[in-house]
Order: C-alpha cells, then structure tokens, then sequence
C-alpha cells in the first residue's frame, strides 16, 4: 500500500476504497490493524476481534441491502 494519510480529513467528498488488509498482531491474535487503500493514500486503524465482528455485520447488512436493490 502506499503512504499513510497523516492529519488528513475529507468531508465534501467520499473517499473511494481501493482495497483493504488486516495486519495481525504478534502479540495478541485478536488485535492488529485494518488497512484501508483509498485514492488519497493508506488509512491505517487499529482492531480488535469485537470492532471486527461489528464490522462484519454492518458489511453484511450492507451486502443484503445491495443484493434487495
């Protein structure tokens, strides 16, 4: 991925997804960070295993209001 987005905030516009990774911690399996490709660069955010199955669900409601349309 390429650099961090470091102090940056977009509001007017939405930031279009690129791609996403999730880089594991060594430490503790159910934490690392989520790494989010967009047009302007990387964004880089800690996660935990409960922020990670909130963000399965809202995908997933997400996916199903897609498939509905």
């Amino acid at each position: 991925m390429s650099e961090p987005i470091q102090g940056y905030i977009r509001a007017d516009i939405p930031l279009r997804l690129l791609e996403t990774a999730v880089q594991m911690s060594t430490i503790d399996p159910l934490t690392g960070f989520l790494e989010i490709l967009t047009e302007d660069g990387v964004l880089r955010l800690a996660i935990s295993g409960d922020v990670a199955k909130d963000l399965r669900i809202d995908l997933d409601q997400f996916l199903a209001e897609e498939r509905n349309s």
